[in-house]
């Protein structure tokens, strides 16, 4: 093959071989809680719709949320979970979780410590649980009881565990609607900072602290929840079951 025909096909081979590169890069990689699943009967339209879980209103305030990876030796409030921080944004852009001229040693230097938790979804309070410990940041207590409350949607059998919360303001057998004031953010049990665990799973009250039995769901959170009607959270996510 002529020098300078060689030359074209091997530059438009480049070509091609970056293009797929680039477009390999730009496509949204799978989300890590979706490593294991199966993807026949376990994907992302299996999720539920909830309020925010923790108030982040105030002057440059926001809501972190960082996703568990499915690991099916967890329980099933756990396999898909998530944690929620509240964090500041800087002058520089930079969402922050404890106040600047602190180095976090203290629960009050977090933005979210104290900070009001919200129920997920309509439903009925089925559990609750004081925490009967306060961890330091940094450090944490695998053999203390963190606080709890477990949430029950019947109608759309649906169950959702909140933990590491304080100062809890519902009892069992309460009926709450999203949006409600349940607890404060705490810091206790398996918790190293001043956040909210939530996990939640379609099956009933009787798989807590199960690995099987129910299909754990990935959290959707409503950006509307204070547009919406409340009977509008914990239903399945658009696109869901």
């Amino acid at each position: 093959m002529h020098s300078t025909a060689m030359s074209h096909v091997l530059t438009r081979s480049f070509s091609a071989l970056l293009t797929a590169s680039l477009l390999w890069f730009a496509l949204p990689g799978a989300a890590q809680a979706q490593r294991g699943l199966n993807p026949e009967r376990d994907t992302l339209t299996q999720s539920v719709l909830i309020h925010p879980p923790v108030d982040a209103s105030g002057d440059r305030l926001t809501l972190k949320t960082r996703e568990h990876t499915y690991r099916s030796q967890l329980r099933l409030g756990d396999q898909l979970a998530r944690d929620f921080m509240v964090a500041r944004v800087g002058d520089d852009g930079i969402p922050r979780t404890y106040r600047p001229g602190t180095d976090g040693e203290q629960n009050e230097d977090w933005f979210g410590w104290r900070r009001d938790v919200r129920a997920p979804l309509q439903g009925t309070v089925v559990r609750t649980a004081a925490p009967d410990t306060v961890n330091a940041p940094g450090t944490m207590n695998r053999d203390a009881q963190p606080g709890l409350i477990i949430f029950r949607d019947k109608r759309e059998d649906i169950t959702v565990v909140y933990a590491h919360v304080r100062e809890i303001a519902v009892n069992e057998g309460e009926t709450v609607q999203a949006g409600d004031v349940v607890a404060k953010v705490g810091n206790n049990g398996n918790s190293r900072a001043p956040h909210v665990h939530v996990g939640a799973w379609r099956g009933g009250m009787d798989l807590v602290g199960s690995r099987t039995g129910g299909t754990p769901l990935q959290l959707q959170i409503d950006l509307y929840a204070e547009e919406r009607s409340p009977t509008q959270a914990g239903r399945p996510a658009q696109g869901g079951e």
